[in-house]
């Protein structure tokens, strides 16, 4: 079959990632580099089906055993290996492996201050120093990668160097500077970007069946990421609430502000830095429909905005420059509820509170 036809997009990756499959050339390790959302698990499992599927010499052919299996999340040679904590359940993780298997579109996260850690890619070192269950190989592929705990990080160090027979290591990030040096010098980094607003909008159109003006106003939130803007297509973004809430937090609320950080620090531990990233975006996104309100124009990424009162526009870009200087520092690794709190707090502060 024609390869990585469900990634979109990425022509750049597609390109470099079939040539390698249709040449017999796969490396034993590579490192899908781009933001959340871009199609890098997506192009992993089709990956690991060019690995093991035994129908297709130079590919896969998405219907044998062993392609289901790897579609279905299940197959025991192909693992993938998330962050975690330590109270972590495993029953959450195969929830969470179910959700995505089954509609394709559930970010493979735990929620919190997750890390991967030196006992699971010891699990993975045992696990590829046997014989492989199914006899075509391993496929392990590493989520998050940039999450690895230093001693984490040197102990798949140890595997790259010396790679299994048989064994593909697929390392996904968002992040690659935050991998060690040594780590991406053993690996081949494929390069993932963002699509433009039209192709977002025909994937959400194909997949959710919406109607065009509500996937266009999606695919602006979206910031050229098919995931982010499935998980809002499913959520249906008008109806989503968590960012009229902060904005609640910050002009309704009568806490002072060391209540309204111990407010901001617990929904900080509940959602974690991959769930706040996401909501600085809503939250820029909904105050520039705000501003747009204040012009009398139409809003861009939602049917309805809520009603504010005594905020003007200086308010507004106040706001949308202390989320978006949120979201710069969760990416450089600043403690999720400081960068947090400083955005929420900031934002009644600047207001004259």
């Amino acid at each position: 079959m024609k390869l990585f036809l469900t990634l979109k997009g990425q022509s750049q990756a597609k390109e470099i990632l079939s040539s390698t499959v249709s040449s017999n050339r796969l490396a034993h390790a590579y490192i899908l580099a781009g933001p959340d959302g871009s199609g890098r698990l997506t192009a992993a499992l089709d990956m690991a089906k060019a690995r093991i599927c035994p129908e297709e010499e130079k590919g896969f052919c998405g219907r044998c055993r062993q392609c289901r299996l790897v579609n279905n999340l299940i197959h025991p040679d192909v693992r993938i290996t998330i962050p975690r904590m330590k109270t972590t359940k495993d029953e959450d993780t195969i929830g969470l492996f179910k959700a995505r298997a089954e509609d394709g579109i559930t970010p493979l996260r735990i929620p919190g201050n997750t890390y991967i850690s030196i006992d699971q890619m010891r699990e993975m070192g045992h696990r590829l120093s046997r014989k492989s269950f199914e006899g075509y190989g391993y496929v392990e592929i590493i989520y998050d990668a940039h999450r690895l705990r230093r001693e984490a990080a040197n102990a798949i160090l140890k595997i790259l160097e010396e790679p299994p027979d048989g064994a593909l290591l697929v390392l996904i990030t968002s992040r690659v500077s935050g991998m060690l040096p040594t780590v991406r010098s053993r690996a081949h980094t494929v390069r993932f970007g963002r699509l433009t607003n039209p192709m977002v909008e025909e994937l959400l159109m194909e997949r959710t069946g919406v109607s065009a003006e509500t996937a266009s106003r999606l695919a602006l939130q979206s910031d050229g990421c098919p995931g982010q803007a499935l998980v809002l297509g499913r959520e249906k973004l008008e109806d989503r609430s968590q960012a009229e809430d902060i904005l609640s937090l910050i002009f309704n609320s009568f806490s002072g502000d060391m209540e309204l950080a111990a407010e901001v620090e617990v929904l900080s531990r509940k959602l974690g830095r991959e769930g706040i990233l996401p909501l600085c975006s809503e939250v820029i996104a909904l105050t520039h429909d705000l501003r747009r309100a204040l012009t009398g124009s139409k809003p861009l990424t939602r049917e309805s905005i809520p009603v504010v009162s005594g905020a003007d526009d200086e308010t507004y870009q106040r706001m949308e420059m202390l989320f978006q200087q949120c979201e710069n520092r969760l990416r450089a690794n600043a403690s999720p509820s400081m960068a947090f709190s400083a955005a929420v707090v900031g934002s009644r502060n600047r207001r004259g509170h």
